[in-house]
């Protein structure tokens, strides 16, 4: 065993080791300027991937007695698929210099990607593309405030909400809640970001309402129920909805900065990344691997020796039931197609605008923004540099 010498952690761990299966203990903060808790992160022995309501209410009263830190518990599997996925829950929490405890005196833990600014980068890139995904959903909102659909509007700023807390989630709690419920979503993430968890202020009967009406717009416009929401209660959603997604935008530059500051490796040893101005045969290979990551991320084959490459696309399926709604969707969008779009439609399709929103998330998934950031990416690093040097060559 290797952990600190403090009284009330080696208590806590021995506590916690005598209960479950441990391969790991780390102990670390929220890491949100305005509100910090140390949080204990537990990382069980393979694939258990979760805890019996026996076992989790004696780990909650171990806490409750011992500290007023928080705690969160996950399998060695989930953590290790989360840091190749580079959530920044993980890369902050599980640093090396967090941890207390490990089951195996000459293991190191959790093996943790250094923050280069490379990777930092692409960090970025990602949250960008998602904001730039997820804003379409308000903008939907808006053109479907403009045309008076106000349930529609409803459940597309339901939507954005939803998926904003779930990126929350996954960066301050590291796990994700799967609920379509507003409501469940802030009392999951309110002990780790109070901020998140009083956007709908619950001791106001106002809030209150507005909570119900949002999470009710999910439910009442999917399964062609009667809702009603105005104009003004609509606005005042769509105002909390910015709110959030300050918030969010804040704290998730606050983790990767944070990220930033704990490396793997010394100052001294970084190695600065500088472009070349004439090509040689280690910028082939670059481009080579960038090209590589690229296919990997975006195409797949059905079978090893299949020479046929597939495109990957990041739908979003809870099951079965939801596989069949998206298929019926773009097949009603089909049909749509070949009618007006303002015209009087078959009972089958009594909703047509939500079959259309879903047929282009599914077509606006497929533009290729990466392959096309790739490919600039390679012109301004390889390309650019070697057509500058021959002009100057020209000219002298």
């Amino acid at each position: 065993m290797n952990y600190k010498t403090d009284i009330d952690e080696k208590e806590i761990v021995e506590k916690l080791t005598k209960l479950l299966e441990v391969q790991y203990i780390y102990l670390s903060a929220t890491g949100n300027k305005d509100y910090s808790k140390p949080v204990w992160i537990v990382i069980l022995k393979g694939n258990r991937t979760g805890l019996t309501t026996e076992l989790s209410a004696m780990v909650a009263k171990i806490f409750q007695e011992e500290t007023n830190a928080l705690y969160r518990i996950f399998s060695f599997e989930y953590a290790q698929e989360q840091l190749k996925d580079k959530n920044l829950f993980f890369i902050h929490g599980c640093h090396p210099s967090n941890l207390i405890y490990k089951s195996d005196e000459i293991d190191t833990g959790l093996k943790v990607p250094a923050i280069s600014e490379e990777t930092r980068e692409e960090i970025e890139l990602d949250f960008e593309d998602e904001l730039t995904r997820v804003s379409a959903l308000m903008d939907g909102a808006a053109f479907y405030m403009g045309k008076e659909n106000f349930p529609l509007a409803a459940l597309l700023l339901h939507q954005y909400m939803e998926i904003s807390f779930r990126n929350a989630e996954l960066t301050m709690l590291g796990r994700e809640r799967k609920s379509h419920s507003i409501k469940e979503h802030q009392n999951y993430i309110r002990a780790f970001v109070p901020e998140l968890g009083r956007i709908f202020n619950m001791d106001q009967e106002e809030d209150v309402e507005l909570l119900k009406l949002l999470d009710d717009a999910y439910m009442a416009t999917r399964y062609h129920k009667n809702y009603h929401i105005t104009k003004l209660q609509l606005k005042t959603i769509s105002e909390k909805v910015r709110h959030l997604m300050g918030i969010i935008g804040d704290l998730y530059r606050e983790k990767l900065e944070d990220c930033k500051g704990k490396t793997s490796q010394p100052a001294s040893t970084k190695e600065k990344s500088v472009i070349s101005p004439s090509w040689s045969p280690q910028d082939n290979l670059k481009i080579k691997e960038r090209i590589e990551r690229l296919m990997e991320m975006k195409l797949h084959k059905l079978s090893p020796n299949s020479d046929k490459l597939y495109y990957k696309t990041d739908f979003l399926v809870n099951g079965p039931a939801d596989m069949l709604y998206d298929i019926a969707g773009i097949m009603k969008a089909c049909i749509i197609a070949l009618e007006y779009a303002d015209g009087r439609f078959n009972s089958l399709i009594p909703q047509p605008h939500i079959n259309i929103q879903t047929a282009l998330k599914h077509a606006l998934q497929l533009l290729p923004f990466e392959e096309v950031e790739c490919l600039e990416k390679i012109i301004e690093e390889y390309m650019m540099p070697v057509k500058n040097e021959a002009a100057a060559t020209t000219e002298n």
